[in-house]
């Protein structure tokens, strides 16, 4: 587990605000990890967060940069629930979370924010997924 910087995006609800959004950072040679689209927000783990901001700020969005968590987690059953386990174990909400794995992949990443964040590091510093 790390924290990282995350591109939190307001977004038109349109066709063609998230290809708009993606063609400015492909201008700039910034490559995504991670994306989450949700309704008018687009939430984005990307190579150069800070380039990234100001690629988007300068083009009139409304953007930021937020301390989110990324895991790497073990393709194996009950993973991401040992994981939300300890988190609410530790009282720590998670606000959200997304990732994706193919199924014969042995490893998956998901990008999530608590409202906690070095606790969270603190829990799981030692322990191995």
């Amino acid at each position: 587990m790390e924290t990282i910087l995350e591109l939190f995006v307001l977004l038109d609800d349109k066709p063609g605000s998230i290809s708009e959004l993606t063609r400015m950072l492909k201008k700039k040679r910034i490559s995504i990890f991670a994306i989450g689209l949700f309704i008018d927000t687009a939430r984005l783990y990307v190579s150069h967060p800070e380039k990234a901001l100001e690629t988007i700020l300068e083009n009139n969005y409304q953007a930021e940069l937020r301390k989110v968590l990324r895991v790497s987690l073990p393709n194996k059953q009950g993973a991401l629930m040992e994981l939300t386990q300890k988190l609410a174990n530790a009282d720590i909400n998670i606000k959200y979370l997304y990732g994706t794995m193919e199924e014969s992949q042995k490893r998956g990443i998901i990008i999530l924010e608590v409202d906690n964040t070095d606790l969270a590091n603190d829990i799981f510093k030692s322990h191995r997924f």
